[in-house]
């Protein structure tokens, strides 16, 4: 016998008083488990874990307020030498 290739329609849904699917066999063409044999399983992944984040450099975040014109001048300077922001205005504030 040859098929068409057309699925038979599925049967309408049928809903209980709270709004759940009652008439539901499979799922995606797969059979729906047993909930009553089904066990939860905690999950395994997120939450704070040993060694993870970033470490630590004894640097501490400050924040100036600094004309526009330094401002370039500091970037040009960091992108010129290959460096970040950062190193180049510790470089220019730390005594000699």
């Amino acid at each position: 016998m040859k098929t068409t290739g057309k699925q038979p329609l599925p049967e309408a849904p049928a809903f209980d008083a709270e709004g759940y699917q009652v008439n539901r066999s499979k799922l995606n063409g797969g059979p729906l488990p047993n909930l009553g044999r089904v066990v939860a399983q905690p999950l395994r992944h997120g939450g704070a874990r040993r060694g993870a984040g970033r470490k630590p450099t004894g640097r501490k975040p400050i924040l100036l307020r600094l004309a526009p014109a330094t401002v370039r001048a500091l970037r040009a300077a960091a992108r010129r030498q290959g460096k970040t922001l950062s190193d180049v205005a510790e470089e220019r504030l730390t005594p000699a």
